[in-house]
């Protein structure tokens, strides 16, 4: 049905585990409802037509979904979630952070969070919509955090602004991405003072950045912050 625009299944088990079928053969699908849909294992939605950047209304109740990755600009009025105990993995990628983390990340035990932002937000947004402090005291609570590219960028200039000064947490592994800029001390120390004795830490470049920054980014940071050993411990790795 390649013009079919609405389309709800209920109460029905697939075998189209992936939704690979669905996507392929309702290609125009703006508005989906999957109700009580049994048989998936690894759904993925990729219809080009669906309107759900900017949802009105935002249901979830899946409680054998142990990843989920959400791509929202705007969330509207409505937003239940309930369900959820198998969530374990989570990416989000909003300018709502505020709103969605305490949906998601104060409720559930999330092992793996992983956040990024919309092209359009820059690191004054991201001050107003949710606190460095905030941050920091959450991520406390999460076994792995991967910050990507864009989110990087904007909290590496908040975190300066923290006064939360919690003891260890139970961050197991951190990974950042570096702007392309000279970096002169380690401008995530918040974030290590909430991992585990043992975190391991991945740090990742940009592609600009000069092969002297790194080196000393290198060669400084581990385990010396502002020269006191404060942690010694800490694994790091270093990428591009």
């Amino acid at each position: 049905m390649p013009n079919l625009t609405h389309l709800t299944l209920e109460f029905i088990r697939l075998d189209d585990e992936d939704l690979s079928k669905l996507n392929e053969c309702f290609p125009c699908l703006q508005v989906l409802n999957l109700i009580r849909v049994g048989g998936l294992k690894n759904p993925k939605i990729h219809l080009s037509q669906l309107k759900c950047v900017q949802p009105d209304i935002l249901i979830l109740d899946t409680p054998s979904v142990s990843t989920l990755k959400l791509t929202i600009d705007k969330l509207g009025p409505t937003v239940q979630v309930d369900g959820l105990a198998s969530l374990k993995n989570l990416r989000i990628e909003s300018s709502e952070l505020n709103s969605l983390l305490q949906l998601f990340a104060s409720d559930w035990d999330i092992r793996t969070l992983d956040l990024e932002l919309p092209v359009s937000v820059d690191c004054m947004d991201l001050y107003y919509e949710v606190k460095p402090d905030y941050l920091v005291q959450l991520f406390s609570r999460i076994t792995e955090v991967k910050l990507s590219p864009r989110f990087s960028c904007a909290l590496m200039s908040l975190l300066c602004l923290c006064t939360n000064h919690e003891s260890a947490g139970r961050l197991e592994k951190l990974l950042v991405h570096l702007p392309a800029s000279d970096i002169t001390s380690c401008p995530f120390v918040p974030l290590l003072s909430v991992g585990a004795p043992s975190c391991e830490v991945t740090v990742l470049f940009h592609a600009d950045t000069s092969d002297a920054v790194r080196q000393a980014a290198a060669s400084v940071w581990p385990p010396f912050v502002r020269g006191l050993p404060r942690f010694p411990e800490i694994t790091w790795r270093w990428g591009t």
